[in-house]
């Protein structure tokens, strides 16, 4: 008896053993699909998975599909042979079945034969050329790598002539017009202290023009009289508005309840595209002497217009994966259907005065946010930092929030399914390694742990994007319970009340943080320009402060109400979180040995009795966008920071991609 029940165990174990080999070889999958871009090396672990492990069937299955995926994302014809392994010999797997059976309907189509056999591509590669680069084909606009300073040369990084050198400290963006004569200089990210220039490329001229405060890139009209910008109102309201270039006078084209992430004028100066929102973009095309927007699509994210004004340049899904898509536009109204051009990762895109579409790509498009994990010791000091893989949500960032018991953590991510928009809720034990997804919405979801219980806080936006649904999930059972709906389109904040009785619900219009009450549905105001991102207001975990960034200093005020007062003032200023207790704001700054030399970034801590800054450790990166979540145990911290300072963007020069007009007979 105890021998069988020794080589019961020992199974057992091999089994479960076995189990988290092959979930730590998917995941290793997924990070070269997502996290690196090596579509070939994730391919391979992927088939290896289906090898290895062809016993855990749902997980052999799941790999063939994530393999196929990546074969149609680098264009290859192998992406049919393995969906029609997964529909055949899989059909117990109804879900993964239904999914390859879905993608060889739509291969079989010859879809990609839209491809115009003209069109060629080619990635720009500039020697000491830093981020974005802009080109007219024969100079190029850039950051200079090694001095920070705008310049402008040929393409093979030679000849060049500095167009704006700034000052210490400066942080900006620019943005050319498209025969790169002039370009705007944005310091939005200077806040509160953001500014607007223009300057002309042979470095004279510079002006500041305008406000900014904005997300969407600035954007030129093709004439280079105007600049389009969209700035956040107080209330909470974006106003797309039309600057002029000459003197900075300022005409509003347009108010959103939703942040406008794109723009562009068309070619003729009589429409202006936009796209706004987060998950499932909408883009719209706007008359420019006003009148009512045209949706043109509900789920696309503009990068340009076409030289001849006849197509939006989108990305957009499309058969399952992000593409390229041309959207054609007859009189500022939809006029056919989507012409499909190539799949591949977009961030942002610019069509040239020759009518060359230049787009800038990162190695994929799940790079919006990167993270690491480190354990803390009694006194709060960081031990190595490791990466935590929890992949992308897009738009919304994958903020994640711990169980109670610190064992577990809960975050948001892109829905995977064909064809589908929308978030799924995903946990991972650290125990034992793996992830489960336990709800999958169509809406903007964010889900966190209870305070107290094991179950889940969930908001999920409404279709209309009038309402947002509240509701609960056991994690044990998946069981669903309606909590309630709020007006308006918004989400819960990652930090639960300690009770389990009120919900933090930021609504984006009017911009507001409020305490929702589980019992009664009655909302109380706790901020009413909370989500202003840049201030990243935030609620302590015991219910008893707020806190804030703002003008350089890391301010916090009673929750019950009264004056914010200064903490303590930041050299540089990134994410912040809170410590368990309430007693304690970890941030990430900048050491004061860094400044004017190679500066180096530090975990620092202040108490609300106001003592401190303390310096507890190193950060692992520079970049300080994000936010920090320590686990309710005080033992781990998790750095959230905005992915694009660890993957180099991409530039490519896209040519002859437009379909051709019909001659006349």
């Amino acid at each position: 008896m105890k021998l069988r029940i020794l080589i019961a165990g020992v199974v057992f174990a091999a089994a479960a053993l076995a189990a988290d080999s092959g979930a730590e070889l998917f995941q290793k999958a997924v990070t070269q699909e997502r996290a690196a871009g090596n579509l070939e090396e994730a391919i391979k672990l992927y088939q290896r998975v289906a090898k290895e492990f062809a016993a855990d069937r749902p997980l052999a299955a799941k790999a063939l599909v994530q393999a196929a995926r990546c074969y149609e994302k680098l264009g290859q014809d192998k992406a049919v042979k393995i969906y029609e392994q997964v529909a055949r010999d899989y059909s117990d797997q109804r879900e993964l079945a239904a999914t390859a059976t879905a993608r060889l309907a739509v291969l079989r189509q010859g879809e990609r034969t839209a491809e115009p056999a003209t069109m060629t591509q080619r990635k720009l590669e500039i020697p000491g050329a830093s981020g974005h680069v802009y080109t007219d084909g024969q100079r190029a606009l850039y950051r200079d790598a090694a001095t920070g300073a705008l310049v402008i040369g040929d393409l093979a990084g030679k000849n060049q002539r500095v167009v704006f050198k700034p000052k210490p400290g400066d942080r900006f963006s620019f943005s050319p017009s498209r025969d790169l004569s002039v370009t705007a200089i944005d310091f939005r990210e200077q806040y509160p202290n953001s500014t607007l220039a223009v300057i002309r490329t042979d470095g004279t001229g510079y002006r500041e023009i305008a406000a900014t405060g904005t997300i969407m890139p600035p954007s030129w009209s093709w004439d280079n009289r105007y600049v389009l910008l969209s700035p956040r109102s107080p209330d909470g309201i974006f106003r797309l508005m039309r600057i002029a270039a000459a003197d900075g006078s300022a005409q509003e084209m347009l108010r959103r309840d939703t942040v406008i992430r794109a723009s562009s004028f068309s070619p003729d100066g009589r429409f202006i595209a936009f796209s706004e929102g987060g998950a499932g973009t909408r883009t719209f095309v706007l008359p420019s002497q006003g009148g009512p927007p045209q949706l043109i699509s509900d789920n696309a994210i503009l990068m340009d217009w076409t030289r001849d004004g006849r197509y939006l340049a989108v990305a957009s899904p499309h058969s399952g994966a992000t593409a390229m898509q041309l959207l054609p536009v007859k009189d500022g109204k939809p006029a056919g259907d989507p012409v499909f051009v190539r799949y591949g990762s977009f961030d942002t895109g610019f069509t040239t005065a020759s009518g060359a579409l230049l787009y800038t790509s990162f190695p994929t498009a799940a790079a919006i946010a990167a993270d690491w994990i480190a354990d803390l010791d009694p006194n709060g000091r960081p031990g190595s930092w490791t990466r935590l893989n929890i992949g992308s949500s897009g738009y919304l960032w994958p903020v994640p929030t711990w169980s109670p018991d610190s064992s577990q953590i809960v975050w948001t991510v892109e829905r995977e399914d064909t064809g589908q928009v929308g978030f799924v809720a995903r946990l991972r034990n650290f125990a034992t390694g793996k992830e489960r997804d336990l709800y999958r919405g169509t809406g903007m979801t964010v889900c966190i742990f209870a305070a107290r219980h094991s179950n889940l806080f969930c908001s999920e936006v409404a279709a209309d994007g009038a309402t947002t649904n509240l509701f609960s999930i056991e994690v044990d059972s998946g069981r669903i319970e309606q909590l309630g709906t709020v007006r308006g389109r918004g989400f819960l904040r990652t930090e639960a009340l300690p009770n389990d009785q009120s919900l933090y619900f930021v609504r984006e219009s009017p911009g507001e943080l409020t305490r929702w009450d589980i019992g009664t549905g009655l909302e109380t105001v706790l901020e009413p320009t909370s989500t202003n991102l840049d201030l990243g207001v935030a609620p302590s975990p015991d219910g008893g402060w707020l806190k804030r960034l703002l003008k350089g200093n890391i301010e916090i005020r009673p929750m019950a109400g009264g004056d914010w007062k200064a903490l303590i003032p930041l050299r540089a200023g990134g994410q912040t979180g809170w410590s368990p207790d309430g007693k304690w704001i970890f941030y990430h700054d900048k050491d004061p040995a860094g400044v004017g030399a190679v500066e180096k970034d530090g975990l620092y801590r202040a108490a609300t009795n106001g003592s401190g800054p303390e310096r507890l450790g190193d950060f692992p990166s520079g970049n300080l966008r994000g936010t920090l979540r320590i686990s309710p145990d005080g033992r781990k911290i998790i750095a959230l920071v905005s992915g694009f300072d660890n993957y180099v963007p991409e530039n490519w020069l896209l040519e002859n991609f437009e379909p051709k007009q019909q001659t006349a007979k």
